[in-house]
């Protein structure tokens, strides 16, 4: 696939990506946050690192490359959006020169990254790759959207970096977990492409950064208590175990106080309900990533997963380390796929 020619803006920011990720951030570039459907804002880059077993650190980065950056109102906006989302810090990326700039920013807690900064950037060649750029992958996405896969890729693609802002918790993990059940089924049912690929690699890296973040908290508890908590978590979502019986005994109660009790048998509805969380086969997934070994490897993971979905060079399933290989065995088997129809060598 040819490079592709990117604008001033989109070029910087990709930079910045290619920048952070040496210093071993994950990186997620563009996300649209969202209010009930709405478009707020966007979020030109959004960083995740994992400085210690028990704290992570999230981060929007705000990257203005205009003649008049109004750097100052800038800092405002990056540290108010921070402020709103609920992330732990900011960073102002801008073609502004002036020290106070920076000075103001520390002042309020904003890391400017300056003109001299992005200067420097710009200058040196050590941070091109062989990766695909944002621009280039929606495009991919969205040609295949159009030709073999068939609906709207490209939205759901778009909506999955949002959920990395609005919903880093189990709620996420169980959609990043459905993104991967859609790609699993084209892939098994013969629609293995570049995109098709790509997608399971990305989704697979926001499904292991949202359970990293889901049970950082747990990291000093017991096996069995984190592997329950996962295993729930993926049951029953962010709401819980606990929560979710309660919802059930609750509905259950509304519908009584409205129909007849002779005409219906509620605990059978109640026992239905419950049967259908059961059903989820959540226990395999959470023994495996719950594990003490496994759970220390969740960001590194999700960091390898990363690049091989921005690769220029695709590799395929069969030709990733054993580890990687191992992740997605272990959600085929999840879903009841095939592994063996997903971890097959394609020709490019």
């Amino acid at each position: 696939m040819a490079k592709q020619d990117l604008k001033k803006g989109e070029l910087a920011e990709e930079r910045l990506r290619l920048y952070f990720l040496n210093l071993g951030y994950f990186v997620v570039r563009s996300i649209k946050a969202d209010f009930k459907g709405f478009d707020i804002t966007d979020v030109d880059l959004f960083l995740y690192s994992r400085p210690s077993p028990i704290s992570r650190e999230r981060t929007n980065v705000d990257v203005k490359m205009k003649q008049r950056p109004q750097a100052l109102e800038r800092i405002f906006w990056t540290k108010g959006l921070q402020d709103v989302l609920g992330l732990e810090k900011c960073i102002v990326a801008t073609t502004d020169k002036r020290s106070h700039v920076g000075e103001f920013g520390a002042k309020h807690n904003v890391l400017v990254l300056d003109g001299n900064f992005m200067g420097k950037l710009d200058s040196t060649e050590r941070y091109s790759s062989d990766r695909l750029t944002e621009e280039e992958l929606l495009d991919m996405i969205e040609l295949y959207s159009v030709g073999e896969l068939g609906g709207n890729w490209k939205k759901c693609y778009e909506q999955s970096k949002s959920n990395l802002l609005l919903k880093l918790n189990f709620d996420g993990v169980n959609h990043y977990l459905d993104m991967v059940k859609r790609v699993l089924e084209e892939c098994s049912s013969g629609f293995t492409s570049q995109a098709t690929i790509r997608m399971l690699y990305i989704y697979t890296s926001f499904f292991l950064i949202a359970l990293d973040y889901s049970i950082k908290d747990y990291s000093y508890k017991d096996q069995p208590d984190r592997v329950r908590l996962i295993s729930d978590g993926i049951r029953f979502g962010e709401k819980g175990k606990a929560k979710s019986l309660e919802i059930i005994s609750m509905s259950t109660a509304l519908l009584k106080s409205f129909m007849a009790k002779e005409e219906h048998d509620y605990g059978a509805i109640e026992h239905e309900v419950l049967s259908q969380f059961d059903s989820i086969l959540s226990d395999d997934i959470a023994e495996y990533l719950g594990s003490t070994k496994q759970m220390q490897k969740l960001f590194s993971l999700a960091m390898n997963f990363e690049k091989h979905g921005y690769d220029r060079q695709l590799q395929s399933p069969l030709e990733l380390a054993p580890e990687l290989q191992s992740i997605i065995g272990l959600l085929c088997d999840f879903y009841n796929i095939d592994r063996k129809k997903i971890l097959i060598k394609f020709s490019n």
